[in-house]
């Protein structure tokens, strides 16, 4: 039997507190919330975190690994522990932040770094870099990759802002997940543009990235693997569904409020239908963008394609999201690819890692023969 069929695999994630969908399914039965949209069954289907957590872990057991959930619960000795006994083959990494701060996502893979677990994922470094947008497109600018014009305030006042047209998206600069976006992000003069501006700078704390708004198609690619890493099929968010007066861009509300009347109102369409040209350039500039930013193993990167046909990146994704069915692994789905299988792919990417290393190390040990004490 192959070593990858008989890993183990420990699936470690973060979670404190309730469940809010619980919440909702648990007032759905008791009858004491009321829906917009009239549709009280639909949020008793979503998944909570504990069932996606679940259901990556039931899969990876299909797919012949030993695998065990932790939930390190903001406890940093928890996670130590997590790691030693018993020691994983790999970690199935699901940490997005620790105490409640995104930036340390990068530092807890670190640790899997320093104790030399193999870990799926990104490194710390892509990790970190791809949390500060303005940072992140810095880099894409200066390797050619296609991004809106922007500008970073990170204190009032705000400057004039020579170059940028309206309408503009105002979004904190080290946030992901929608957090921080909704319709009033987008701005169409001075006023509304300070008052966003003010209200990331004292929400958020942390720079508000004022970016110029792309009106057209938006597109999500995701990209497997490494050596030859592979590029599925383009999905596009449909928003013909939202009202009139909505922007048609992706919200918090639209993701994650089940009680939001524009929630998953957006239709996800996979594979999207571009002309052969467009699907060729979209792929392109997703693969380079991957690789110039140091993503591994899996990523999602989210473009804007205008009425010229011009493509832009706006935000790109290391350890994105990983539920059944939706955004990566709907992609996943229409590769022909099963949930197992790109779960399995993932894994077996990190156990690559570990048997490369354990070579090199031990390739880099003295030869105890020729050692002579004294």
């Amino acid at each position: 039997m192959a070593r990858s069929e008989q890993a183990s695999v420990a699936v470690i994630h973060n979670f404190v507190g309730e469940d809010e969908y619980e919440v909702l399914r648990r007032k759905v039965q008791d009858g004491s919330i009321e829906s917009p949209t009239g549709r009280l069954d639909d949020i008793a289907q979503i998944a909570t975190v504990r069932d996606e957590i679940r259901a990556i872990a039931s899969a990876l057991e299909c797919e012949g690994f030993a695998t065990r959930i932790i939930n390190i619960q903001d406890d940093f000795e928890r996670l130590l522990g997590a790691l030693k006994e018993p020691r994983p083959d790999a970690v199935f990494n699901l940490v997005e932040s620790f105490r409640y701060d995104a930036r340390q996502e990068a530092r807890v893979a670190a640790l899997y770094e320093l104790l030399g677990i193999p870990y799926t994922g990104s490194p710390p470094l892509t990790l970190a870099v791809c949390q500060r947008k303005g940072l992140t497109k810095q880099i894409l600018k200066a390797n050619g990759i296609p991004t809106p014009r922007y500008k970073l305030v990170a204190r009032r006042p705000i400057p004039r802002l020579s170059g940028l047209r309206y309408p503009l998206i105002v979004k904190p600069s080290s946030e992901d997940a929608s957090l921080g976006i909704h319709e009033k992000s987008i701005v169409e003069n001075r006023e509304q543009l300070e008052n966003r501006v003010n209200l990331v700078l004292t929400q958020y704390r942390q720079p508000a990235l004022i970016e110029e708004f792309v009106a057209g198609r938006e597109l999500g690619i995701s990209v497997l693997g490494n050596r030859g890493p592979q590029v599925l099929p383009v999905e596009e968010v449909d928003f013909s569904g939202l009202p009139p007066e909505y922007w048609g861009i992706v919200t918090f509300e639209s993701k994650w409020n089940p009680l939001h009347e524009v929630f998953h109102k957006a239709d996800l369409i996979c594979p999207a239908r571009l002309p052969r040209v467009v699907k060729r350039r979209v792929r392109d500039v997703a693969l380079r963008t991957y690789q110039i930013l140091g993503c591994r193993d899996y990523a999602r990167i989210d473009m804007r394609l205008d009425k010229e046909s011009r493509l832009y990146v706006l935000e790109v994704n290391p350890n994105p999201d990983l539920t059944e069915g939706v955004a990566f692994m709907a992609s996943a789905a229409a590769a022909g690819l099963t949930f197992g299988a790109t779960l399995r792919r993932i894994v077996e990417e990190a156990l690559a890692r570990g048997r490369k290393t354990d070579r090199a190390a031990a390739e880099s040990r003295p030869d105890e023969s020729i050692l002579v004490q004294e």
